[in-house]
């Protein structure tokens, strides 16, 4: 599923993939069908009227779980479209600043799995 060449997201039941955006408006601009998504993924977003990788970005950084909210989209949908959006952002850096940008996931996802789950009683 995943295109990035020298990586592998891995898949774990219940977790949560963060990444921080830097897109460019050439990017922000740029039809979700260069997500290059499932069938049911890009039905799911054209329905809840998302037309650009931008606007699909500032939903997505702003909730958590605006994702799940969209109809027929389910838990594997939504992880298709977070890993699509992280994959075609990693892309669309620059060589030399890809691998800064894998690190710095790597850490914001560590420090995000040791901050204590406020959901828990």
């Amino acid at each position: 599923m995943s295109r990035v060449n020298g990586a592998e997201i891995i898949r774990r039941h219940g977790a949560k993939f963060h990444f921080r955006f830097y897109l460019t408006s050439a990017m922000a601009e740029a039809g979700i069908e260069s997500l290059e998504l499932g069938v049911r993924s890009y039905n799911c977003l054209k329905r809840a009227g998302f037309s650009t990788i931008g606007q699909l970005a500032e939903a997505v950084a702003g909730e958590e779980d605006v994702l799940s909210r969209i109809r027929n989209c389910g838990k594997r949908s939504a992880e298709e479209i977070k890993v699509c959006l992280f994959a075609y952002q990693y892309e669309s850096l620059k060589p030399e600043r890809r691998e800064a940008y894998l690190l710095e996931t790597v850490a914001l996802n560590a420090m995000r799995r040791n901050e204590p789950d406020q959901n828990r009683k």
